[in-house]
């Protein structure tokens, strides 16, 4: 599967009704591009302290927060979220997600009514064991 296959996967399923079977199948193909180490569509905004670097961007909701990625660069496009967007690694940005207590999940599309949100411990059933921290790393 190319990353381009990926986001309309998770197009399609972000298109369809909320339910239990459409956030498992979204965490399936997370699991996918996890292992295949494809990439996400995700918010960033520049890291000031570190030149052609970029923060992940994220939303807090009960002091924990939820990485922000998109189904799709058109969503990312038109997101009515405060921040840019960028391409990274699935791998890497999960891993930054499962080694950072603060981090309770992934938000796909905020503020939108296709939004998808995988919680990490539902995530970490599907991909049990201890994961690497990513380059830079910092709680």
């Amino acid at each position: 599967m190319t990353d381009e296959e990926l986001w309309k996967q998770m197009e399609n399923l972000a298109n369809q009704e909320k339910s239990l079977e459409r956030e498992m199948r979204f965490m399936l193909l997370l699991k996918e591009a996890y292992d295949m180490d494809m990439k996400l569509i995700m918010a960033c905004v520049p890291d000031p302290v570190m030149p052609n670097m970029a923060r992940q961007g994220y939303m807090e909701v009960d002091g924990k927060r939820f990485l922000v990625c998109f189904s799709s660069k058109q969503r990312a496009k038109t997101a009515s979220y405060n921040t840019t967007w960028d391409i990274g690694s699935a791998r890497e940005l999960m891993n930054n997600m499962f080694n950072k207590k603060s981090v309770a999940g992934m938000v796909f599309n905020p503020n939108d009514e296709k939004m998808v949100i995988i919680f990490k411990d539902l995530l970490l059933m599907i991909m049990p064991g201890e994961k690497p921290k990513p380059m830079f790393f910092r709680e």
